[in-house]
């Protein structure tokens, strides 16, 4: 069991320029059984050890008994030990998610703030396999089939990944290492245990060796999707352009490709976990030249004008203000900037600042704009105008609008009203630009 870990580390290098490491140590068998083995291994690769306990507040006296074996096993073995308590019910209620993936998110949290160089948490093969049939289950593509990695980016690492539950429970007796069980794990109320209590012990009884094979299975899978990916990245850089992505150049390329380059984005740009509708809507939008579609609660995707691009509906409340202070206003959706230019300057956001007889401010619309425009002064109100250029209504507050005191002299994305442009005897010529 040991020269298995051993294996492990050195295969993937996962203690490699490692001082510090942290375990995550809840009390069951497979973090108790990592916790041993690098405490028996910290001479060898020159680290230090330290344990972090988080109780989720959920299971009551049973949480309780589980940190104090942890507590207990670190004192007699002397490892620095660090508890968090965190009411996880509370937290996850607040934050409107689930209280496992609450919890997931607190566990990372708190092994982040370790001060270690590494965290180490004790998955194992079990686990894995277990996971792949959970995503295989859900619909899932190459990415989720390949199970859970040896070590993820920038600083957790997976020694046990290699080992069944079977033989690390086994090691545990053998060795005297205590452990508890939480009994949630004992019910079949949740799918991943439905799926250790039932599907894998079905799958055996066809091949005893299943978990061993599908380990197999996952680990090409793996190599097929390191190069997936290496290979989105690469689209992903030569779509890449002012403003968002060239979305013939996602149009052009595979559509296995396209879609892992999406769902690449999509991390990047969501809050949660991207799942395979979202990937199939951004990519409906690209394949049709156009679109508009919600990829989360308001975050959106749009394909116009060629161009993918990704959007927060930052909302406001509705009609804005705000002044200008030292020739800057921040609005709820970026910084503006007034400044002095020159006649031959080509700026078509420039205005005769002479003209202004006001104190400057940004503003989004109101009832009743107009803006002045051609040698004949023709008008129209700011909410034809904007239906003539097709601005989607949940977008049409976002755009700043310059005024002096109730007169418009400017208009993000349309430019700047007729009694406010430069004429051949203007001297103060003046410009607005967005920062950001």
């Amino acid at each position: 069991m040991i020269c298995k870990v051993i294996d492990t580390i050195e295969k993937h290098r996962l203690l490699e320029g490692v001082s510090s490491v942290a375990v995550g140590a809840s009390g069951g068998a497979d973090s108790m059984c990592l916790l041993h083995i690098l405490s028996s291994l910290k001479d060898k690769y020159g680290i230090i050890l330290k344990a972090v306990h988080i109780n989720h507040n959920l299971r009551g006296e049973e949480a309780l008994r589980d940190e104090a074996l942890v507590r207990d096993y670190c004192r007699e073995k002397g490892i620095e030990l660090t508890v968090h308590s965190v009411n996880v019910a509370s937290l996850s209620a607040e934050l409107g998610i689930g209280t496992e993936e609450c919890g997931r998110r607190v566990r990372y949290k708190c092994f982040g703030e370790s001060g270690c160089d590494a965290v180490a948490v004790a998955h194992s093969l079990s686990d894995s396999v277990e996971t792949t049939v959970y995503n295989l289950l859900r619909g899932t593509g190459i990415k989720g089939l390949c199970g859970i990695p040896v070590k993820r980016e920038p600083d957790i690492i997976r020694p046990l990944i290699d080992c069944t539950r079977e033989e690390i429970e086994a090691y545990c007796k053998k060795e005297g290492i205590p452990y508890v069980t939480d009994s949630t794990n004992l019910t079949d109320d949740y799918t991943r245990n439905y799926i250790r209590h039932n599907i894998i012990p079905s799958f055996s009884r066809v091949n005893a060796s299943c978990v061993k094979n599908i380990s197999r299975a996952c680990s090409v899978l793996s190599e097929e999707n390191d190069f997936i990916e290496s290979s989105a990245l690469q689209l992903i850089a030569a779509a890449a352009t002012d403003g968002g992505y060239d979305a013939q150049t996602l149009a052009s390329a595979h559509p296995a490709l396209r879609k892992r380059a999406i769902l690449t984005l999509l991390n990047e740009k969501m809050s949660k976990q991207p799942e395979y509708v979202h990937t199939d809507l951004v990519n409906s939008i690209i394949e049709n030249r156009g679109g508009k579609v919600e990829i989360s609660a308001g975050m959106y995707a749009t394909v116009k004008n060629g161009l993918l691009s990704f959007s927060e509906n930052k909302k406001s409340g509705g009609f804005w203000c705000v002044p200008f202070d030292g020739g800057k206003a921040d609005s709820p959706y970026g910084c503006y900037r007034v400044f002095s230019t020159v006649k031959d300057g080509g700026n078509a956001d420039a205005f005769d600042g002479d003209k202004v007889t006001g104190e400057l401010i940004l503003s989004s619309r109101k009832e009743g704009d107009r803006f002045f425009f051609g040698k004949r002064g023709i008008s129209k109100t700011l909410k034809k105008l904007f239906n003539e250029m097709k601005i989607p209504a949940d977008e049409r507050d976002k755009i700043a609008v310059l005024r002096d005191g109730e007169n418009i002299i400017w208009v993000e994305g349309v430019g700047v009203n007729l009694h406010y442009l430069p004429t051949e005897s203007s001297k103060n010529f003046t410009a607005i630009k967005k920062e950001g």
